[in-house]
């Protein structure tokens, strides 16, 4: 098993089609395809299936995926690591982040650090915390810091926790009921809400439990959507509400049209976390990045509590 035939799996698989893969490697399709099929004949399975619709992993593949990209990974950092010693830092970091951990902490940060590391590429997915998980375990990314309840734990997860996050009620600026202080007031509004692809979100089964626990009928949610950015959009220019960690509202992108609403009842507390893989160790660069974010997210939390 080499490591090209790795790469050559993960690039198709990623790229949709072999001739995509194929450019993004600057090879032959040819070549590709070669190397795939060698891989299959060395492990006795198949593990694409070409049809009209494209290409697709069977189960074989599926599992045998997340392995290849965990190899790459770690080949990938023992590189970094290598040319780290000798001065050269140089590489890519694959994290994720929340709109909240993205919001909070990341700013300050990721500009100290491409100033020390500037042949360093940072690349930054975003997302709701159980897809980031899912790309963490898939050796997609290095790390991730997203919410996560304080009874979660994993035992293939290295969890960091770093600080504490409330959920909030949020209108725009001038809503009718920009003064309404009970759930009791919000009856007969409507709601919009983040709902990853064929995932129930987290926040709008907590609206949901949250009416439930005060006797009232469940919300009307009009309309759900699959990006953070666009639900604040709509919550904006509209008299539709939401449920999300009340910092976003003071947000500098949202802090002149969105507002918390003081609600008396308890809404959700989390902590936001950085999560790596136990089984993977970091490079040295991204152990350098991690390390400054923790250090910075904890004084600036440590400074407002």
């Amino acid at each position: 098993m080499k490591l090209i035939q790795l790469r050559a799996l993960c690039s198709v698989v990623d790229m949709g089609s072999f001739r995509s893969a194929a450019r993004q490697l600057n090879s032959a399709q040819s070549t590709l395809t070669d190397s795939i099929q060698s891989l299959e004949r060395e492990l006795g399975v198949t593990l694409l299936v070409r049809s009209s619709q494209g290409i697709s992993l069977t189960q074989a593949g599926k599992v045998f995926l997340t392995r290849a990209r965990s190899i790459i990974l770690d080949c990938d950092r023992a590189v970094q690591d290598v040319r780290h010693c000798n001065g050269m830092h140089e590489g890519q970091i694959a994290m994720g982040v929340s709109a909240q951990a993205l919001a909070a902490c990341l700013m300050p940060v990721f500009s100290s650090f491409t100033g020390r590391f500037p042949n360093v590429q940072l690349h930054v997915a975003s997302g709701g915390t159980k897809m980031l998980i899912e790309m963490i375990r898939a050796g997609r990314l290095d790390f991730v810091m997203c919410p996560l309840n304080p009874d979660v734990g994993d035992i293939d997860l290295h969890i960091e926790r770093l600080y504490h996050t409330k959920t909030s009620i949020i209108a725009r600026k001038g809503h009718p009921l920009a003064d309404a202080r009970s759930l009791h007031d919000l009856v007969d509004c409507q709601w919009v809400s983040v709902r990853p692809a064929g995932v129930i979100g987290s926040a709008e089964k907590h609206l949901i439990e949250l009416f439930r626990a005060q006797g009232l009928p469940p919300p009307s949610i009009a309309i759900t959507g699959e990006s953070l950015l666009e639900i604040l959009h709509m919550v904006c220019e509209t008299d539709y509400l939401t449920i999300e960690p009340g910092m976003l509202a003071s947000m500098k992108l949202f802090s002149s049209t969105l507002v918390s609403l003081s609600i008396r009842e308890p809404l959700e507390s989390c902590e936001v976390s950085l999560v790596s893989r136990r089984v993977s160790p970091m490079s040295q660069v991204t152990q350098e990045l991690t390390s400054m974010l923790i250090s910075y997210s904890r004084l600036r939390h440590r400074a407002k509590g």
